[in-house]
């Protein structure tokens, strides 16, 4: 953010925060190409509701010993991300799973993507939804 927005910002009244929150804003979104698969996959930013969606989906709960356990499986997870934000294209498409005999599209993207890809995209969708985004903290300095 430059000098100029950073003061506008600070400089807004409750009514311009409010307009401001108001507005219409656009999902970010980002094209990745994958150059070994010679395809991009388009991702979008996931919302707390969907990503909570997934994370309860990828989530394992047994009993052990009287006491209730839960295990998010993560490479699951991280699959489970790149299906929900991928908009150019559906990972559960038949003609991907069906000649694997694969489940879904978390399995062929476990299946055929490496690890490196994978963690790439997954963290790719978790910036893209404002996870590692770098909020600013107004600091009063008092001489």
């Amino acid at each position: 953010m430059k000098k100029n927005e950073k003061d506008e910002v600070l400089a807004m009244k409750e009514e311009d925060i409010l307009a401001k929150l108001l507005e219409t804003h656009d999902v970010p979104v980002a094209i990745i190409q994958v150059p070994r698969l010679g395809v991009e996959i388009q991702l979008k930013g996931l919302t707390e509701k969907e990503i909570s969606r997934l994370r309860e989906e990828c989530t394992t709960k047994r009993k052990i010993n009287g006491r209730n356990e839960t295990k998010l499986n993560n490479a699951d997870f991280d699959a489970a991300l790149i299906v929900g934000a991928t908009t150019n294209f559906n990972w559960n498409n038949p003609k991907l799973i069906d000649p694997l005999n694969l489940s879904d599209g978390k399995a062929y993207i476990r299946k055929k993507l490496l690890a490196g890809e994978i963690s790439f995209l997954a963290n790719k969708v978790l910036e893209l939804s404002g996870f590692n985004d770098e909020l600013e903290e107004k600091e009063d300095i008092k001489n």
